[in-house]
């Protein structure tokens, strides 16, 4: 399995809900808690999305330190532990709880080795915010552009969820229409499916890909 290919995969999971509302008392309110949460994850996706690239495209630390920076943007930034559950899909029951804990560390570590190096290749550029678009009550899509000196504008958006506690979190990045979600659950689901169901094989194969980053 080639763990940095990207496929191409649908985003018609994110339904926009549109239609004129009759006026009424709660209507401003509605609107309000809708401006207030757009707000939200704007901030958020700025923030994280000018720090990485900040990050990434500083010349005086080695690719370990970018790592351990872009990390902690990571943890911070996006609930991984949602992220993981979902791309596992309908395995993770079938999985023991070890198998379930070490899964989530090394799928963890993969996401950060693979998007540092996507991101890391847009050093230098700017990253500007379009718009954002609340998906139901609890997401909100925010879109973004990274804009290149040289070459077309590059598409990025970013899925963001609100939790129980009121914490916003991204979900998913969407990059030229290619989400993260869906393309790491094709991925995965086809390892798994080879290996008869088993989880063990998928935990394999992202042992060896970190190993392989880590001795370089």
């Amino acid at each position: 399995m080639k763990f940095h290919r990207f496929l191409l995969a649908s985003c018609t999971a994110l339904f926009l809900f549109t239609g004129t509302p009759v006026p009424s008392v709660s209507t401003a309110t509605a609107a309000e808690t809708e401006d207030a949460a757009a707000k939200e994850a704007v901030g958020l996706v700025e923030k994280m999305g000018k720090e990485a690239v900040a990050l990434l495209s500083r010349q005086d630390l080695d690719d370990q330190a970018k790592r351990v920076g872009f990390k902690s943007l990571i943890d911070r930034d996006f609930d991984m532990k949602l992220i993981g559950r979902f791309v596992l899909g309908k395995y993770w029951r079938k999985a023991t709880k070890e198998q379930q804990t070490e899964y989530l560390v090394l799928f963890n570590d993969y996401i950060v080795t693979t998007y540092q190096k996507r991101i890391g290749e847009y050093s230098g550029e700017n990253l500007k915010i379009a718009k954002a678009t609340r998906l139901n009550k609890k997401e909100t899509l925010v879109k973004s552009e990274i804009i290149r000196p040289k070459g077309p504008a590059i598409n990025l958006d970013w899925r963001v969820r609100i939790s129980k506690s009121g914490e916003y979190r991204i979900i998913d990045i969407i990059v030229e229409n290619v989400s993260m979600l869906l393309t790491h659950r094709e991925e995965f689901s086809a390892v798994v499916s080879k290996n008869n169901g088993d989880v063990e094989g998928l935990l394999v194969k992202l042992r060896d890909h970190l190993a392989k980053i880590n001795a370089n």
